[in-house]
């Protein structure tokens, strides 16, 4: 059995899913660890199974806590010769590239990683796509949701919270990267209608500065799903350095749409991120 891990916020959770979702599609016998989340108090818990309503397999812990035993008693010799010929039986996935060995493991392992390229799925599109249906939109979000579609929509997802000052992912989306966004966007659609999701609107206000923008709020704690929604609702995107909104742009259905993303990912310059993010995205 391969055993993928799941941790994170729903962005991090919808990669790992579609990675799992992938191997399951291709006949490996695979389940998902959730476990991680009993004690986890960061975002809102355990949310793919709660928002889209779909069947997962989830491991027992059991086998989980025997294969990490089996880990932790390993002599250091064996951790060694593990290394040497790739069958340790837990893998971290410590890069961002995609690598094709990660899908075709014979031997029972435990996979932890982010899995964060369409690479890993994307092979399963219409699949995965389906797999994530939203629920149905409330009131609130039927207005917005109405306001997206009548008009030439683009979101631009400003995250701010847990990113400010953050030392791999802080300080990458700055407002010149919003401005040469919203440049790029102008300059390819005659009357664009900019819709803002962030966790600091107020931010957004004092800085963006653009004329009829509708700064979309009340999707909080366990709604925070609901931007992300509407954020693939929209015609157009411009995104964070974000997981989140990277999903967003990816569930939008429009066949014409123009998703621009920053070039940098992390701050750290070791990290590959070249299969991150579709070809067809535009890169600032």
């Amino acid at each position: 059995m391969q055993i993928v891990k799941c941790l994170g916020g729903l962005g991090n959770q919808m990669f790992q899913y579609a990675f799992y979702r992938r191997l399951h599609l291709d006949g490996k016998d695979v389940a998902l660890d959730i476990s991680a989340f009993d004690d986890y108090e960061l975002h809102n818990g355990f949310e793919v199974g709660r928002i889209f309503g779909i069947n997962i397999n989830i491991a027992n812990v059991s086998v989980v806590n025997k294969l990490q035993l089996k880990l932790s008693q390993a002599t250091i010799l064996q951790k060694l010769i593990w290394r040497m010929f790739a069958s340790s039986p837990v893998v971290l996935q410590n890069k961002f590239d995609f690598h094709s060995e990660y899908l075709n493991f014979r031997k029972p392992k435990y996979l932890d990683g982010y899995w964060q390229s369409e690479k890993y799925f994307g092979a399963y599109f219409d699949i995965i796509r389906n797999d994530f249906k939203f629920p149905q939109l409330n009131v609130k979000n039927k207005d917005y949701a109405d306001k997206i579609q009548q008009t030439e929509s683009v979101s631009i997802h400003i995250r701010m919270g847990d990113y400010v000052n953050h030392p791999l992912h802080g300080g990458i989306c700055t407002l010149d990267y919003y401005k040469m966004a919203i440049e790029k966007i102008n300059s390819k659609i005659a009357t664009p209608n900019f819709f803002i999701f962030s966790n600091d609107v107020e931010w957004c206000k004092r800085n963006l500065q653009i004329e009829n923008a509708i700064y979309v709020t009340g999707n909080d704690g366990e709604n925070s799903f609901r931007d992300m929604q509407l954020m693939s609702m929209c015609k157009h995107n411009i995104i964070a350095n974000s997981s989140f909104s990277w999903w967003g742009a990816w569930l939008n259905s429009n066949p014409d749409k123009i998703i621009i993303a920053p070039n940098k990912w992390f701050n750290d310059p070791t990290i590959n991120t070249k299969d991150l993010l579709p070809d067809s995205w535009i890169q600032i």
